[in-house]
């Protein structure tokens, strides 16, 4: 592949994913998600960690698997550490606590149902057509948190259902191909 043809291709890419979504998984099994720009680098991920960290001064590092990569490269954009369109990341820290992200975001966590469908509600918007000329598109703001609660608890729904709701119901079960043949269909 030309260099001329994978730059193209490149650019194709970020036009179509303005956003990318990142989520972070915390130890304690909470999810930190925000939206950023394909350009953004990877130290801008760990100062969108770190300002909604409990204790700021705590160390810590991200890392994607498989295999495990650890992102220390802070002047890496996201679309070189690959992490574009989306990605979940995980953070790492020698230091155990009790809570890792800040009260008052544990204190209002959101489901995965949400936060899938804030995820679809942005792209959707990102993917409408702009009636501005040359190119220029709106900055995307700060990005903003979503926490969701990735522990099981007796209110949320089994995962399955969850799939299953989101699929177009059949509009009469009892209707087969006609080429599916079951047991103990008597055949004509």
């Amino acid at each position: 592949m030309t260099k001329s043809l994978r730059e193209s291709q490149i650019k194709e890419k970020m036009d179509r994913y303005p956003k990318v979504v990142l989520r972070v998984q915390f130890p304690d099994r909470y999810v930190l998600q925000g939206f950023f720009r394909p350009l953004e680098t990877v130290d801008a991920l760990r100062h969108f960690v770190r300002s909604h960290l409990e204790d700021p001064q705590l160390s810590f590092y991200l890392f994607i698997t498989p295999p495990k990569t650890i992102l220390d490269d802070p002047s890496a954009t996201l679309f070189q550490a690959d992490l574009f369109p989306g990605a979940l990341v995980y953070f790492g820290s020698d230091v155990k606590t009790d809570f890792y992200m800040k009260r008052e975001l544990l204190e209002s966590p959101v489901s995965a149902v949400q936060a899938n469908e804030s995820i679809a509600s942005c792209m959707l918007q990102s993917s409408a057509p702009s009636s501005s000329s040359g190119g220029f598109r709106e900055p995307l703001p700060p990005p903003e948190p979503t926490v969701e609660a990735s522990g099981s608890t007796q209110n949320e729904e089994d995962p399955l259902t969850q799939t299953q709701a989101a699929k177009p119901a059949r509009s009469d079960p009892g209707k087969v191909p006609k080429w599916l043949k079951l047991p103990g269909q008597d055949r004509k």
